[in-house]
């Protein structure tokens, strides 16, 4: 067994002190790889930067709820080297986890798409629905109401005109009525997000119901008060219905949590400092991927890539 890990060429301090890491934390390390371990961060003031870093890195890892699911199974290392067979079937079995618990509402719906998938229907009326990425949803129309069901994710509504039978979406509790009008709802458990595009639409359910404009959000979590609807760009907010991503000094941290929806795995900022980052731009969700080289590229920030979890540090 060698007495430390042997880095490539082009490996970086901060590479090396997280494979030490990785090696330290993997339950195989002997007496002496740990001696050599201290050797090596006692070689330069640089090198122990490096390793405070990387600790740093480790412990901002084990706080994220990717690492809490893993973390009794097997550490998370970054290049996945003589261990990556035991831990890429630890990933796959938290990931499998939890992408059952977030379709289980496709088991029960009309509609539904995948991670990083979007689907536009056309429904009976006219009607013109975009799914996004991870949404399932629902029809049930009667002959005095056309009412849909969003059991999942986010939708894009286009209502046909119908004087006689109002277009309805049924979100949990909550109930939008749009006139003359699109709009878009988003569905996170409990958390509810209504962007008006146009027209205007009713928002109703266990509290005063509301009007909404055009450009107008709202925001809303079940069993708390209703906000004030916040002034915004709604063709922004809904440019992913045309491919895109589109931020205007937004926090890193909000940016990241965006490009989550669109693709499997975790991204994990490492400190409150860079998810601060305001960060503004034009992105492709046709590739993801793309995103994060071009936050690289542009920002003060390091991508690091693991099995299903990338790290910006």
């Amino acid at each position: 067994m060698t007495q430390s890990p042997i880095p490539e060429p082009d490996d970086s301090l901060e590479d090396a002190a997280v494979d030490w890491l990785v090696l330290l934390n993997s339950g195989q390390a002997s007496a002496a790889q740990r001696m050599a371990y201290q050797q090596w961060r006692l070689t330069s003031p640089a090198h122990a930067a490096a390793a405070d870093e990387a600790q740093q890195l480790w412990a901002d890892l084990g706080m994220t709820a990717a690492a809490s699911e893993l973390r009794a199974q097997a550490q998370v290392p970054r290049r996945p080297r003589r261990w990556w067979p035991a831990l890429a079937a630890s990933v796959l079995v938290a990931v499998a986890g939890v992408t059952g618990w977030q379709q289980w509402p496709a088991l029960s719906a009309d509609y539904h798409t995948s991670v990083g998938q979007q689907q536009t229907l056309t429904l009976d009326d006219g009607s013109t629905v975009t799914l996004n990425s991870a949404s399932a949803l629902s029809v049930a129309y009667t002959a005095s109401e056309r009412k849909v069901i969003l059991r999942a994710g986010e939708a894009l509504f286009e209502p046909a005109p119908d004087r006689q039978r109002p277009f309805v979406v049924s979100a949990g509790d909550e109930r939008l009525q749009g006139t003359d009008s699109s709009f878009s709802v988003r569905r996170d458990g409990g958390d509810l997000t209504v962007v008006v595009r146009s027209g205007q639409v009713q928002f109703s359910g266990d509290h005063q119901p509301m009007l909404l404009q055009a450009d107008q959000r709202l925001q809303h979590r079940a069993g708390q008060p209703l906000l004030a609807q916040q002034k915004v760009d709604a063709a922004s907010l809904t440019a992913w219905q045309r491919g895109k991503l589109i931020f205007n000094g937004r926090p890193l941290g909000e940016v990241i949590g965006e490009l989550e929806r669109y693709q499997h795995g975790r991204i994990v900022i490492s400190d409150a400092q860079l998810a601060a980052l305001p960060v503004s731009g034009v992105f492709d969700l046709n590739d993801p991927q793309g995103l994060l080289r071009t936050l690289e590229q542009r920002y003060p920030l390091k991508v690091t890539y693991l099995p299903w979890l990338a790290v910006l540090h």
